[in-house]
């Protein structure tokens, strides 16, 4: 394309083609600008690459891409999820369809993809709580104290930030928490935190598909057939259960156990605040309430509304565990994602809409 025409200064926008060699990178000069157009709320800008001729704006690639509706009134819907108001109350209140609604969830649980693809990764911790919390979908399904087909969400929790690392929704099956350790792997740093739960059977057989080594035993030369190779726990993992005995419907004692690894301090044994975090889930959230009639009626909604509160809950709300008061006598409140040094400051909703998951900065 040619290279005549205004001087680049949108430095820090990058183009979003990805047949482009610069798509994602900022700062290269390549962006120029191509006018503006009004929407209800604000002036939209609008850029050309002088390296590709892509043509895009401000929205490119966000939450609002193509999206005509008012932001105000999107981004009213949106807080109204993240309550767990149904999509038909929703829609009620703002005078719009349900399906529209659904549909500006799904665009949101995308963009919340994008955003946590991008920033929720080398995350250091040092102690990872992981919990399963009972759901209804569509109807009532039965319980059991170990694997039942009912519908459950999978919870890692880092307590020293209140950051939930990840979430996963299915039965009380070993699969779900295989993809449950997967997932908060891959959001973790290389130094690997004591990994505390229930005394349910299936994340110690989870860790150990995902840590273990096999160990090979070598031939006696004695009869018979020689052992197999065994699955045991690597030098770095360690990992606790917190066991809750009950008599009846009662409370009888609580015991501390020690999986794997050595060292590891009793203290440092807990559920107790993933356990203050189910209740603010059920609190917060009416789609995961006990005893109401809000709950989903088919996984995908509940899914997707979950990323979007989870997503909100990391980055731009402030929790009151961890407020700190400074010299001076002031309050500092941060999010779970500012105390993990994800973030450097409390997102608004509309930051967290118009992320855009290639912008790389190079300066």
């Amino acid at each position: 394309m040619d290279k005549r025409g205004p001087k680049p200064k949108f430095t820090d926008v990058s183009c979003p083609n990805k047949d482009c060699k610069f798509h994602g990178i900022s700062g290269k000069n390549n962006i120029v600008g191509n006018g503006t157009y009004q929407i209800k709320s604000r002036s939209v800008h609008k850029y050309i690459c002088r390296e590709c001729g892509r043509v895009f704006n401000d929205r490119t690639d966000t939450f609002f891409d193509n999206l005509r509706k008012d932001e105000f009134i999107i981004k009213l819907a949106l807080k109204m999820a993240i309550r767990g108001m149904s999509n038909e109350g929703i829609a009620d209140v703002l005078e719009i369809q349900p399906v529209t609604v659904s549909n500006w969830l799904s665009r949101a649980a995308k963009q919340c993809d994008n955003v946590n693809e991008d920033l929720m990764k080398d995350i250091n911790v040092s102690r990872v709580e992981m919990d399963e919390l009972w759901v209804i979908i569509k109807k009532v399904a039965p319980r059991s104290k170990v694997e039942d087909d009912g519908a459950w969400m999978w919870v890692s929790f880092a307590p020293e930030s209140r950051l939930i690392i990840d979430f996963k929704i299915g039965p009380r099956k070993q699969y779900v928490a295989d993809e449950l350790i997967e997932g908060t792997d891959k959001r973790l740093s290389d130094s690997k935190p004591i990994f505390v739960t229930d005394g349910l059977k299936f994340y110690s057989e989870a860790l150990l598909k995902k840590y273990g080594e096999w160990m090979e035993f070598p031939r006696t030369g004695k009869r018979g057939r020689p052992k197999k190779p065994r699955l045991v726990s690597s030098k770095n993992l360690k990992y606790a259960q917190v066991i809750k005995n009950r008599k009846g419907k009662k409370l009888h004692k609580v015991e501390k156990k020690v999986v794997f690894g050595e060292n590891i301090d009793q203290k440092r044994i807990s559920t107790s605040l993933l356990e203050r975090q189910n209740l603010t889930f059920r609190q917060d959230n009416n789609r995961i309430s006990r005893k109401t009639m809000g709950f989903s009626k088919k996984t995908k909604y509940l899914f997707n509304q979950m990323k979007l509160y989870i997503t909100h809950f990391n980055f731009c709300r402030n929790h009151m565990g961890l407020k700190k008061e400074k010299e001076d006598g002031v309050f500092e409140k941060k999010t779970p994602a500012q105390e993990s040094g994800i973030t450097k400051k409390k997102w608004s909703l509309t930051e967290l809409l118009n992320y855009k998951s290639t912008k790389i900065s190079t300066n």
